[in-house]
């Protein structure tokens, strides 16, 4: 029985059936291939499902952080449209039919700027949604502006914010590498 029906558990216990109740079962080589590699896959799937949010919206902040960075020192018209992007939010937002608040503050002028201004507001308003398709607009929105932040960094020639670029990728890197923890190619 599953107490905590959340999605990785639902996922592993899948798992565990295939591996405890159907593998033994099975006689043919090939058959008993394929679910090994299938198992795998939903494992990695689990703990993706497990994380896969928080994981954005850590790196979506660490991304713009990065962004505001680049943009007070080195601010071209490619960063400064990134910015603006994800200034404008997601169009096709879960939460695009809620009214205007407090959350919205964040589309007036301030004196931090843009990309510190949304920043701050990742954790309240429409950017806080936790709607997958929303966390993954978000998230790709923060890397388009990272890319514009490091291009601008490295035509500027600014070694020190190209260097912190390199620490946000391997910080990236070792997330990946933690989902695919147990994914092993088995007989190809």
């Amino acid at each position: 029985m599953i107490t905590r029906p959340t999605t990785d558990m639902l996922i592993e216990d899948c798992c565990r059936e295939l591996m405890e109740g159907i593998l033994p079962g099975l006689t043919d080589e090939t058959l008993r291939l394929r679910l090994v590699m299938t198992e795998t896959v939903l494992r990695n799937a689990a703990v993706r499902a497990a994380h896969e949010i928080a994981w954005m919206r850590e790196e979506t902040a660490a991304l713009l952080a990065y962004a505001g960075r680049v943009a007070a020192r080195h601010a071209g018209e490619p960063l400064r449209a990134a910015l603006a992007d994800m200034e404008a939010g997601p169009a096709d937002s879960h939460l695009a039919d809620t009214e205007a608040g407090p959350a919205d503050s964040h589309l007036a002028d301030t004196e931090a700027g843009p990309a510190e201004s949304h920043l701050a507001d990742t954790e309240a308003g429409p950017a806080d949604s936790l709607h997958l398709a929303d966390v993954a607009d978000v998230y790709e929105r923060a890397g388009q502006a990272f890319a514009a932040a490091l291009a601008a960094a490295q035509q500027a020639g600014d070694a020190d914010l190209v260097a912190q670029a390199r620490e946000l990728l391997r910080d990236r890197i070792a997330t990946e590498k933690e989902v695919m923890a147990t994914y092993a190619v088995v007989g190809r």
